[in-house]
């Protein structure tokens, strides 16, 4: 998973940054600016194996130190296949994942400083922190397996990373919902400022979930604010317009907010998803929430216009009725 601010400094990347078709000069200038990046990446792996060979032999105490080739060869598929990670013990865990708990519930709260923290940890010390969802209580009680040994550790280990997780995912979800409102929509933060920090706080929510999770919440969030955004519209149109105009004029009113929006969303998901989960969730959220509030309306029209008709045969019955008494007294 990419992180924002996580790029590596000594890789050098190549960009064309010529409009329309480059000419032979353009060409040769790539070349050269390729060749000369290509060999500063040369530089730098050297580099790295050198300091990586001098590590090695500072922990060797007198064995024979590997060459840079043999080096290379222990990041071989082979090898890291056969790797096994090491255990750490649960009461370091525990003792660990509490600290973090009680710094979560401090005055000023720590959740940026302890996501970093965690990210650090995961991506700079190898360590993989469990994304599964924790089961049922009653999952946990239907089928019990009494020839497995009940770790209590091992327990008070997980709730301890649950309660963490819970404590961060409710920061995230508070700060993706701040940016879903009205106000923040209307110009405060602009698309280019809002889409890389929605993308921030899913991927840092996806570190700590699993995708069906997130995605589920984030999908919440943004149906209330499409839902918002059509009530609102049809709220503020003017007292004199009445039925299906009114309605329509609503919609129209709310179209371009809600262009805006899936124009955001599209650059949003690019970040974080697969095209094709992009495609259902663009489905679920706006265009299934559109005709579902559309159809809603709709049915309250046809009901008012249906009463409205009711009270007026009614009423011209009533009428009748009058004009045909006086008609029979006189």
């Amino acid at each position: 998973m990419d992180w924002q601010g996580d790029f590596l400094h000594d890789h050098a990347f190549v960009e064309l940054q010529v409009e329309g078709i480059p000419s032979e000069v353009d060409i040769q200038n790539l070349i050269r600016d390729t060749e000369e990046k290509l060999r500063l990446n040369a530089c730098s792996i050297e580099q790295n194996l050198k300091e990586l060979q001098a590590k090695v032999g500072e922990a060797s105490s007198g064995e024979r130190v590997p060459s840079p080739i043999e080096c290379l060869q222990w990041f071989s598929q082979r090898n890291l296949s056969i790797l096994k990670p090491v255990a750490t013990g649960h009461q370091e865990l525990l003792d660990f994942l509490r600290a973090l708990q009680n710094s979560l519930k401090a005055e000023d709260a720590f959740e940026e400083a302890i996501l970093h923290l965690l990210l650090n940890i995961s991506t700079q010390c190898g360590v993989a922190f469990p994304t599964s969802c924790p089961a049922s209580s009653e999952e946990h009680s239907s089928s019990p397996n009494l020839s497995m040994p009940r770790d209590d550790l091992a327990l008070e280990v997980q709730k301890a990373w649950d309660n963490v997780r819970f404590s961060l995912r409710s920061h995230l979800l508070g700060k993706l919902q701040m940016m879903t409102e009205p106000s923040q929509t209307e110009g405060e933060l602009g698309v280019g400022t809002k889409v890389p920090q929605k993308i921030f706080y899913l991927q840092q929510l996806l570190f700590l979930y699993p995708e069906t999770k997130v995605f589920s919440w984030y999908q919440h969030l943004q149906i209330k604010a499409v839902l918002s955004v059509l009530r609102n519209c049809q709220s503020c149109i003017p007292g004199g317009e009445k039925g299906f105009d009114r309605l329509t004029l609503g919609f129209q009113t709310a179209s371009p907010t809600l262009c805006s929006m899936l124009q955001e969303e599209i650059h949003v998901l690019n970040g974080v998803a697969e095209p094709h989960n992009i495609i259902a969730f663009l489905n679920h959220v706006y265009l299934n929430t559109v005709a579902q509030e559309l159809g809603v309306l709709m049915d309250k029209e046809i009901e008012t216009a249906l009463k409205d008709n009711t009270m007026h045969s009614m009423k011209g019955g009533k009428m009748s009725s009058k004009k045909s008494a006086v008609e029979v007294m006189g």
